[in-house]
């Protein structure tokens, strides 16, 4: 996991490895097995949602997971088998349109925790990416990743020096660590989470994922898992048409150009947005280009993907004029 300054725009929120998942070897019992589930995760990724009901299309659509995969190795991570299994991108998505799931392309959002454990036996700290001093720490660094790998996000842990860690044990009412770290590190979202010991073997959730019940030591990364999985089929899915419907027509205007090469990375830029089903030069001048464009979805589905690029700043949506307007960020 890495945070990055506010001032600093280099953090890449691309997912190279959309196409790739990676299933312990606990997870499935023979290479058949674990093609078939590793698929299964796939579309998890690539719809951003835990739905049945899109397998169940995959299913009445007699497809074959396992034509879909282009290679597989056994890898060794911290001494435990993995399966890596990486599938074909060019044969796979037509498929998938075919059948109306909805697909969410490379650019994926940042979501930046700030946890705040009190164990009752030291003074209240927040968990960053510095190394773990204690089991709990570990497991939840361990859970985040394991998660953003699982779903296609980036769930991030700010790095704090010294003077941050200072600044965040203020006990001013007026203050807002969440917002503190909003402005000095990049996200999209910010999640505070406060877990606290209130008795021998009892621990409370609270925060944005609070939780109504008691939770032992052994329920506690259990308890944050799912409430992250339920945040997220809310963050990041997107829900598809209704049968019949047709995706949106906007024009797309793009300022900020300044070179031919700032025409190529934005066209490169657009094609691993998977909102846009097919686009056309509409107007072009040395500083800005236009596009028309057929969306597979909503407007919407198109600015949730937005949300995740580094490249292409949103700046409005003008409903009248059916125009997104957006910046190249050279």
């Amino acid at each position: 996991m890495v945070a990055i300054s506010a001032t600093s725009l280099l953090h890449a929120k691309e997912l190279p490895s959309l196409f790739e998942v990676s299933l312990p070897s606990d997870q499935y019992t023979n290479t058949n097995d674990g093609l078939n589930k590793a698929f299964n995760l796939l579309i998890t990724k690539l719809s951003g949602s835990r739905k049945p009901n899109y397998l169940w299309k995959i299913g009445d659509a007699k497809l074959n997971k396992i034509d879909f995969v282009t290679s597989y190795a056994i890898n060794s991570e911290d001494g435990k088998d993995k399966l890596l299994v990486k599938f074909n991108r060019a044969t796979l998505i037509p498929e998938l349109r075919k059948i109306g799931i909805p697909l969410i392309g490379y650019s994926r959002p940042v979501i930046l925790f700030l946890i705040k454990i009190d164990t009752g036996e030291i003074k209240p700290f927040y968990l960053d990416v510095n190394k773990p001093s204690n089991e709990l720490q570990k497991n939840l660094q361990l859970t985040l990743q394991d998660l953003a790998e699982e779903r296609g996000v980036h769930l991030e842990l700010p790095a704090f020096d010294l003077e941050d860690q200072n600044f965040l044990q203020q006990t001013d009412i007026l203050f807002s660590p969440a917002e503190y770290i909003q402005q000095k590190f990049y996200s999209d979202s910010v999640l505070s989470i406060e877990i606290s010991r209130v008795g021998i073997n009892q621990w409370l959730l609270d925060g944005d994922l609070p939780s109504s019940d008691l939770l032992r030591d052994d329920q506690i990364i259990n308890a944050v898992k799912n409430k992250l999985h339920l945040f997220l089929d809310t963050f990041i899915s997107i829900e598809p048409l209704a049968p019949g419907a047709s995706g949106d027509e906007i024009l797309l205007s793009i300022s900020g150009l300044k070179s031919f090469q700032d025409l190529e990375s934005v066209e490169a830029e657009l094609s691993k947005i998977f909102a846009i089903k097919s686009k056309a030069f509409y107007l072009f001048d040395r500083s800005k280009i236009v596009y028309t464009t057929q969306l597979f979805q909503t407007t919407q589905s198109l600015l949730m993907e937005l949300r995740g690029s580094s490249t292409l700043l949103f700046k409005e949506f003008n409903q009248g004029e059916k125009t997104l307007y957006l910046e190249y960020l050279n």
